[in-house]
């Protein structure tokens, strides 16, 4: 296939080492169907034969680990990049979806039910994304549900009955939106009329993994079109219920605007993708709406006490959703870096800012938005572009060593 070549190799290594082990494995979903549009995909999955005890049997503990509890895979490592490999699944049943008390028994809360390829392909949510692909062997794509015919057509469709999907997992509401707004998809008419009727439920989905689908919409080039799907199929007001509301205020508008010229530049290469930037982007005009106005000249005067009132906005912003404290203060400090641009006030300690490059983004963006003197930046030095953000790991506890005797250690 012409799209062979396209792929990373680690993840040709991965899929032929499971191969070599004896285990059924192809790599499956939007990398696929990214790869027949002509887009470099930024993740990889891998679907496999192999339970992820087997997986971590193929590559050892060093290598692999096994996440999860709703739904168990495996991440494999090569050098600092992490994959994901599942296995494939079935249909589950009434009774083994009932995880709760008084459940209904339609909503999924764990899927961890094996199968084979073929009936991970029927359990999958939309055709497009159901597709697989072998780099290591000669079946090339694997379409059982009609996923290249609809590729081709941009449709998104269901596989089964979109009501029945919605159903069982809300967010599947919010990944077919992404691809109207993303990929310029139309609805396939009861997958339409199913979001529209259910897309509500999406506030009872897990809100930790609704603020990754925030941290991805915003991460994108395409965060603007997406929250547009959003609000006009309905959804984005149990999503972010507070841009909602505001959606054709002018705090509303200046949003819009101040994330259509982020994605614009973005796509030009010139905006950092930070997720801390991205969640501040979005925040800005909230925040300066509460603690001054939205206009530039109206930024709020930097004094004490400010910072509890920039960090209640945030998370009046993005409420529902969880802002973890690590994003929570990093937004919160990019955005008090706002005031210190245009008073100029001690400038010399602006520049050591662990935000400064953050906020000096972020100080441009608001410029061109607002239409200010471009010329307000210039005194504000590029200190270039910034290593890769990290979200902190929980440290591991490590219990304490023991001395020969048995007898605790001297403290």
């Amino acid at each position: 296939m012409p799209i062979k070549n396209d792929i990373n190799a680690d993840v040709r290594a991965i899929v032929a080492r499971l191969v070599e082990h004896g285990h059924e494995a192809y790599i499956v979903g939007g990398a696929v169907r990214d790869l027949l549009m002509g887009i470099q995909p930024k993740d990889y999955d891998i679907a496999t034969a192999a339970t992820p005890e087997e997986v971590r049997r193929v590559f050892g503990r060093r290598r692999c680990r096994i996440i999860g509890r709703r739904f168990r895979l495996a991440h494999v490592y090569a050098g600092r990049d992490i994959y994901e490999v599942s296995t494939f699944r079935r249909e589950p049943t009434p009774e083994e979806r009932r995880q709760r008390v008084n459940d209904d028994g339609i909503m999924i809360w764990r899927d961890n039910e094996y199968g084979t390829l073929e009936q991970d392909a029927r359990r999958r949510d939309f055709t497009v994304n159901a597709l697989y692909y072998d780099p290591v062997g000669g079946r090339g794509i694997i379409d059982f549900v009609g996923g290249r015919e609809d590729l081709e057509q941009r449709r998104a469709r269901a596989i089964g009955d979109p009501a029945v999907r919605i159903d069982e997992d809300p967010v599947r509401a919010l990944r077919a939106l992404k691809l109207v707004g993303q990929f310029g998809f139309h609805l396939e008419p009861s997958l339409e009329e199913a979001i529209r009727q259910r897309g509500h439920k999406i506030a009872a989905a897990s809100q930790s993994r609704l603020f990754e689908e925030l941290l991805k919409i915003l991460g994108s080039c395409h965060g603007i079109p997406i929250l547009e799907a959003l609000q006009s199929y309905g959804v984005l007001g149990s999503f972010l219920p507070t841009l909602s509301r505001q959606w054709d205020a002018p705090v509303g508008r200046q949003t819009r605007a101040l994330l259509a010229e982020r994605d614009a530049r973005v796509r030009r290469g010139t905006y950092s993708n930070s997720k801390t930037l991205a969640l501040a982007t979005a925040a800005l005009s909230h925040v300066t709406a509460r603690l001054g106005g939205a206009r530039l000249e109206d930024l709020w005067e930097p004094a004490g006490g400010v910072e509890h009132h920039c960090r209640a906005a945030i998370q009046e912003f993005f409420a529902p959703l969880p802002v973890s404290r690590f994003f929570a203060a990093r937004v919160r400090d990019t955005l008090l870096t706002l005031p210190r641009f245009k008073t100029r006030v001690r400038k010399t300690h602006l520049l050591r800012h662990p935000q400064y490059a953050y906020g000096r983004e972020l100080y441009s963006l608001l410029i061109t938005v607002c239409n200010a003197d471009q010329r307000l930046l210039e005194e504000w030095p590029d200190q270039g572009p910034r290593p890769p953000e990290k979200t902190p790991r929980r440290r591991s506890r490590r219990r304490p060593r023991r001395s020969r005797n048995n007898q605790p250690p001297r403290q």
